[in-house]
């Protein structure tokens, strides 16, 4: 009786979202997020509402609220579906509304005038490809309202538009602000970090976008997913079979632990002496406390410089070596240069989180913190070819 009791606990626990399921179940979603989620959805819907019933008049702002409802399910709640992007959310219902209207001033008989709309409006949502399923709730606005008296063109502009309009815009602002959700970039054609046109290292081998679109187009059905999600989808799936091959292997199994760190007001020429003699490319700066600050590298050294040809590049470098203290560069500190937008791992992280940063994100070194967010060691792009190699000699 106990463990069932225990069991009965531990699932409505989860139903909850008070801990995180292994499961893309709607109930894998974390508690906190899902508060979030209904409070952006209360916002959004009373700002709709205020905004519609100030320009707008009541009867149709009222009938097309229940439009309004469904689309935040999808803004809100399903934010990574093709149906709840941008596109889809403003045309499914300007094209449908647009539909339904004219449909309302064709035909008279109800069931008729119904029918034709949603079949013509599901045709049109593939035509422009903006199917969002809402739209079709809106489209039947005016045709349900001219059983009594056939709306105006005016009604695409007031209420359709404007409550379109107004949740678009507070729909962006509380995905971004209160959800903490961009919107998703297109996949890039070339190396940002490089800029060139290869691929990134980790999908120069393996499967290609083109076999996922390929895959995608097998149905004859659209996939509830981007290409962009099914891809990402992938290859952290890759780095999860990885690391369940490869066994154990952490960050602070690999780190360097001896480290030459800098203060923030350690002179630029002090710096830049230490990175000539211990032979490296990056400090960290940190505090007494260990805290990692930011970082410093050879090219923080020269990023802000204007040095229109080569001679005014050795002058620099120059005055550095010779630490000229007339030179206004000697004169500076490490925290007028430092890198503060960091990239760090943690040392119980596992190496297969160090692949696609040191790989396609142009980094060479990580800083590794520990479970106090203090500096303890640095991972470089040879400490994980070192123990990749040597993990694949272990298993062969």
């Amino acid at each position: 009786m106990q463990t069932k009791v225990k069991s009965l606990f531990i699932s409505l626990a989860a139903q909850l979202g008070l801990f995180k399921r292994d499961s893309q179940r709607l109930s894998a979603i974390p508690l906190g997020e899902r508060l979030k989620v209904a409070l952006a959805g209360f916002i959004a819907l009373f700002v709709v509402t205020f905004a519609c019933l100030q320009f707008a008049d009541a009867t149709s702002t009222v009938v097309l609220l229940a439009s309004m409802g469904a689309s935040s399910v999808l803004l809100f709640g399903l934010p990574n579906s093709p149906l709840a992007k941008p596109w889809s959310f403003v045309g499914g219902h300007l094209i449908s509304a647009t539909v339904g209207l004219i449909c309302s001033h064709i035909f008279t008989d109800l069931a008729l005038m119904a029918a034709v709309t949603i079949g013509l409006v599901l045709f049109v949502m593939y035509i422009f490809e903006c199917m969002h399923p809402p739209g079709g709730a809106t489209a039947l606005v005016p045709v349900i309202a001219a059983s009594d008296s056939v709306l105006g063109y005016d009604f695409l502009l007031y209420p359709v538009a404007l409550s379109v309009f107004v949740m678009l815009a507070v729909s962006m602002l509380l995905n971004k602000v209160l959800l903490k959700r961009g919107l998703q970039k297109p996949t890039k054609k070339f190396d940002p970090v490089h800029l060139h046109h290869d691929q990134s290292p980790l999908k120069r081998l393996g499967l290609q976008p083109e076999d996922l679109l390929n895959a995608l187009n097998s149905f004859d059905t659209v996939v509830d997913i981007s290409e962009q999600d099914l891809e990402r989808l992938y290859h952290q799936a890759q780095l999860n079979a990885y690391q369940r091959k490869s066994g154990e292997i952490r960050c602070v199994d690999i780190m360097s632990r001896d480290l030459i760190t800098v203060t923030p007001d350690t002179a630029v020429a002090s710096a830049w002496q230490l990175l000539r003699k211990h032979k490296i490319s990056m400090l960290p700066v940190t505090d007494s406390n260990s805290q990692l600050l930011g970082v410093v590298a050879t090219v923080d050294f020269l990023k802000n410089l204007k040095v229109p040809h080569y001679w005014g590049l050795l002058r620099h470098l120059n005055n550095l070596l010779l630490k000229n203290r007339h030179n206004k560069h000697y004169k500076r500190s490490v925290e007028d240069i430092m890198a503060t937008n960091l990239t760090v791992v943690h040392e119980n992280d596992h190496i297969a989180a160090l692949i696609p940063i040191l790989s396609d994100q142009g980094l060479h070194h990580i800083p590794v913190l520990n479970g106090q967010q203090k500096l303890v060691g640095i991972i470089t792009q040879s400490d994980l070819i070192a123990a990749l190699f040597s993990n694949q000699l272990a298993n062969t």
